[in-house]
């Protein structure tokens, strides 16, 4: 198990996206927060995560699991891109979140 594991290719493409679909948006409708945007580039650029980093991930995706439910999620819905979908984008996604679990069911003591 690498001491610092790299994000997916899937995950750098999320992160790209949420980049894109946020630099689209009129200030008001810009999702993410200063600590998602620097993730996301960490992400993107598939740099080597810390353990810290990554159970910080799973409780941003615990957090804003609700946010998938929320119009504007999905395209073809009102409000799309909603703020809600750029910033769990920024994350990585849902690959994000399904590597994040992985790797923390990896590391010896992690219940």
């Amino acid at each position: 198990m690498p001491k610092n594991p790299k994000p997916t290719e899937t995950m750098a493409r999320n992160a790209a996206r949420g980049l894109f679909l946020r630099s689209q948006q009129p200030p008001s409708r810009r999702g993410g927060t200063a600590i998602g945007i620097a993730r996301a580039r960490d992400i993107r650029a598939r740099r080597p995560l810390s353990y810290e980093t990554i159970e910080r991930m799973l409780s941003f995706f615990a957090r804003h699991e609700v946010d998938k439910e929320a119009e504007g999620f999905r395209q073809g819905e009102k409000g799309y891109p909603s703020k809600g979908l750029q910033a769990w984008l920024l994350w990585g996604g849902d690959a994000g979140r399904a590597w994040a679990r992985a790797r923390l069911a990896e590391r010896e003591g992690y219940e």
